[in-house]
């Protein structure tokens, strides 16, 4: 036997590495679809006024508020329009037709300058009476898309009505009242709104937070005309429970306890006698069946 040891070669075939994956191509895209959409905000942006600016914010704040623009969108393609439906308003009959200055804008910037000077005239007297200034942290006046809107907040140690009552305290009342001597001078119409917080009556009861919101709302209307408001000036008082909260972070917060007072702009008018016009739920049901048949 060979004392020779026997040589073995082993050859290894070398592969190329494999192509990386794609995964990385949609990540670069995503990142770019957002660059291009970031850009595209900025450049929106750039191009809004101030007016604007406020309006967004306001959306942004709370969308389905009128006071800050609570509104939701109603669509009826029967009727042939499409309409902005404020939650915390109603339609009404007689809204005042637009007059050919706005159509340049003169009529519209005349009445954001009235209500400016009504809100002015709701601050100096509050200002001015020394049992009323207690409450102005209460009260939030704000120039809106939709009009001159006035929030009257509760507050944990000064509420404006007593725990489950439409009966307004003193302090209240006169506050409502003054507020009420100066939108007493406005042709427009204004719509008048109860809110409460999240704490409810027992389940068995008949007697509940919309039932509670809507008699505190007229409370506040008769006060407003007590304070010189015409009575054929409001378009409405309604109780929306706590559909709509100011603070909906804490459904709880006494704030979310409010009166809501919009003197409306005559763009919002027109839109609420649009939807006062629109066909009823019933007659379309009965339009659909017939064309259905």
């Amino acid at each position: 036997m060979s004392d020779e040891q026997s040589i073995i070669i082993k050859r290894l075939n070398k592969c190329p590495h494999a192509a990386h994956g794609g995964a990385w191509k949609i990540a670069f895209a995503d990142f770019m679809t957002a660059t291009a959409a970031f850009f595209l905000m900025l450049w929106v942006l750039g191009g809004t006024n101030d007016e604007e600016m406020k309006a967004m914010a306001e959306f942004f704040r709370d969308p389905t508020v009128i006071e800050a623009s609570p509104s939701t969108l109603v669509e009826s393609k029967e009727a042939g329009q499409t309409a902005d439906a404020m939650i915390d308003m109603g339609g009404f009959k007689d809204a005042p037709k637009g007059k050919e200055g706005d159509e340049d804008g003169s009529g519209k910037a005349q009445e954001t300058a009235q209500m400016e000077a009504m809100k002015l005239e709701l601050e100096k007297k509050i200002s001015e009476n020394p049992t009323l200034a207690e409450l102005k942290d209460q009260l939030k006046i704000d120039i809106t898309p939709n009009g001159l809107q006035v929030q009257i907040l509760d507050d944990r140690k000064r509420p404006m009505f007593g725990t489950g009552v439409d009966l307004p305290k003193d302090y209240a009342a006169k506050l409502l009242q003054e507020v009420g001597s100066v939108l007493a001078t406005t042709s427009n119409k204004i719509s008048i709104a109860g809110h409460t917080d999240a704490s409810g009556y027992h389940s068995s009861s008949d007697y509940t937070n919309w039932e509670l919101s809507a008699d505190r709302a007229n409370a506040a209307r008769r006060l407003l005309i007590q304070g010189g408001v015409n009575s054929d000036r409001i378009a409405q008082a309604v109780g929306m429970a706590d559909t709509v909260l100011f603070d909906k972070d804490n459904p709880y917060n006494p704030r979310n306890r409010r009166i809501s007072i919009i003197v409306l702009n005559k763009e919002a008018e027109q839109k609420l006698r649009s939807l006062s016009e629109a066909p009823q739920l019933e007659d379309l049901n009965k339009q659909t069946l017939l064309q259905a048949n």
